[in-house]
């Protein structure tokens, strides 16, 4: 299952900490606060257990969005970088 993980997490050692499990758990960072990847189902569970864990300040969120595969070829990608822009068909 593709996922997209995104936080907002005011303390810099924490943020840091979370992003390093995200990219532990198999996910790649596509913006500073912003992961995605394919899990599997037991990934999928580690992946919530673990932010669960993390994530407690006040103020703190994290969100973990369950995308199809469908959903994650549709993407539209756009950036200022030539080298990060990606074509996608359109539906």
């Amino acid at each position: 299952m593709w996922v997209l993980v995104v936080y907002d997490i005011s303390d810099d050692g924490k943020r840091n900490k979370v992003a390093r499990e995200l990219q532990r758990l198999g996910l790649g960072r596509i913006q500073r606060s912003a992961f995605v990847g394919d899990l599997d189902p037991q990934r999928y569970k580690d992946l919530v257990r673990v932010c669960d864990k993390l994530v407690d300040g006040e103020g703190d969120i994290l969100h973990i969005i369950p995308l199809g595969l469908r959903d994650w070829e549709r993407r539209v990608v756009i950036s200022g970088d030539s080298d990060r822009r990606e074509t996608v068909p359109l539906l």
